[in-house]
């Protein structure tokens, strides 16, 4: 059993507005490369292949070259739809890309789990759960979750005795630590999913939460391979799985992010050390608007900067202005001075004394 498991793509992603299709080309190729060295039995995409709902058509062309490149280094691809995943945008091509050794399994109502046998191993490949889905199996959706996942492991057994059965996730499970730019997920009313979901599985690829970790040897996320915010600081990896040898694969950085903090000569000098990266500044003094300039003209990408507060206004007088200083500031017609005094006087013989 070899299998090489990654997660949340997140095609299309962009930073501010700045588009990062130059990084996903070259961590496809960088992917690319470690199939045809590790010669998998099958890549495990566990959701969140795009970024939104809707993807650019640059985004759905990054997604079908991605699965071209991998023709031939892998005897299946395996997707499942995800929370930022449309599964009508997923399900569209199905029929087609099996032609190219990929299996999608979109989310869809009638289309959440799907069985891809291989010489010694089955896997019960099973999308992001929405309620619809739930409902079929009980009211309760923790129950409903339970009863899924076990009844799958049930028929896979019966139908494929004797194989390692792997199964694939998108949600969160408890126990697990996030990784800080996950969108909220709830599979019902479920913000965590029990672990014990899963017994009698030989492993489980999981997806949703960006920080790749292990919640058990076999329950395992790969976690997103590019980083989707500033705090998404930790290695990124990609996991490869032979028989029961788990191996996190660490993942290059394309693109650096960095938060950089200090007086304006200290985060300038950095500056123009780095290139292309995404940068994100807090400056410990105020500077004027050419020095924010001569920040902004290097080769990076600066998304955002942050001045200090003025924590205190010293020999600051504001000097009292009553209405009429107002009305005499507007009006020099003495007809309408005279008006206003007439009508605060009646004001003040129906309600008492109006104080400036």
């Amino acid at each position: 059993m070899k299998i090489l498991h990654t997660s949340d793509l997140h095609i299309g992603h962009s930073v501010s507005g700045i588009d990062r299709g130059e990084e996903y080309e070259r961590f496809f190729e960088w992917f690319e490369g470690v199939a045809n060295e590790k010669k998998p039995d099958c890549v495990i995409v566990a959701g969140d292949v795009f970024d939104v709902y809707f993807p650019s058509n640059e985004a759905i062309r990054q997604y079908y070259d991605f699965l071209l490149s991998l023709k031939n280094k892998t005897k299946k691809v395996i997707i499942i739809g995800g929370n930022h995943d449309s599964f009508k945008t997923l399900k569209a091509p199905k029929e087609i890309l099996k032609y190219l050794d990929v299996v999608v399994v979109s989310g869809s109502e009638d289309d959440f789990c799907e069985f891809v046998e291989f010489d010694d191993f089955v896997v019960v490949a099973i999308s992001y759960l929405r309620e619809g889905i739930l409902k079929q199996y009980d009211d309760d959706i923790e129950k409903a979750i339970f009863k899924l996942y076990q009844e799958k492991l049930k028929e896979a057994k019966e139908k494929f005795p004797g194989k390692k059965l792997v199964t694939t996730a998108h949600f969160s499970v408890s126990g697990a630590s996030l990784g800080d730019s996950e969108r909220d997920i709830y599979v019902g009313n479920l913000e965590f999913v029990s672990k014990d979901v899963f017994e009698g599985y030989d492993y489980v690829a999981l997806g949703h939460i960006h920080k790749p970790q292990k919640i058990t040897e076999n329950i395992i996320y790969s976690g997103s391979p590019l980083a989707l915010s500033f705090k998404e600081t930790y290695q990124k990896n990609i996991v490869f799985i032979e028989d029961d040898n788990v191996e996190f694969i660490n993942v290059p950085k394309f693109r650096e992010f960095a938060s950089i903090k200090g007086s304006f000569k200290e985060v300038y000098e950095k500056i123009s050390e780095m290139k292309d990266a995404f940068l994100e500044i807090v400056l410990d003094e105020i500077v004027d608007s050419e020095k924010l300039k001569l920040l902004k003209n290097g080769e990076n990408h600066i998304v955002k900067i942050t001045l200090p507060y003025v924590k205190e206004i010293k020999n600051f007088e504001v000097k009292k202005v009553t209405p009429e200083d107002i009305i005499k500031e507007i009006f020099d017609e003495k007809e309408i001075i005279e008006a206003f005094y007439e009508i605060k006087k009646e004001v003040e013989d129906e309600f008492g004394k109006v104080e400036d």
